[in-house]
């Protein structure tokens, strides 16, 4: 008896840090994704050749202030033009506790505002991202596409 005890203190530890590793792994940070702007800009060179005449869609920018403040219900102006749209997975996911966690917004019970999409998994996300622009959003790792991107 006295042996297990002993084989028992000795695991104890090693199997609780496996445990909260899998734990932090499940519940690892989303990654804040914004849409692409309009705004398309040529790739400068010292040569102009057809090759230099490609465009590249970069992300909006935004601030974590506008992260909080679209997610607490309050519209935020993209340099004086459209309002931010914020993409929400449904507020009963861990995705979206997490995500606003991160930012210091209150999860909302009702989202009230006009600006604020509600959408049921990843794929609703990418898609309100890319329909809704300027829009944010997020999701558990950072993607690409022509029309998304993560905003940091």
């Amino acid at each position: 008896m006295k042996c297990a005890s002993n084989v028992v203190s000795a695991i104890g530890p090693t199997l609780l840090s496996m445990l909260m590793l899998s734990q932090t792994a499940a519940m690892a940070n989303p990654v804040w994704h914004c849409s692409r702007s309009d705004v398309q800009m040529a790739n400068a060179s010292d040569d102009f050749t057809l090759a230099t005449l490609s465009f590249d869609r970069e992300v909006i920018r935004v601030a974590l202030r506008d992260l909080y403040t679209a997610y607490n219900n309050t519209p935020v102006r993209m340099s004086g033009g459209p309002v931010l749209s914020a993409c929400l997975l449904n507020t009963a996911s861990n995705l979206t506790t997490s995500a606003l966690a991160s930012i210091g917004a209150p999860r909302p019970s009702y989202p009230t505002s006009s600006h604020i999409r509600i959408v049921n998994d990843e794929s609703g996300m990418l898609a309100c991202i890319s329909k809704h622009h300027p829009a944010i959003g997020y999701l558990p790792k950072a993607m690409q596409t022509e029309s998304i991107g993560p905003c940091f």
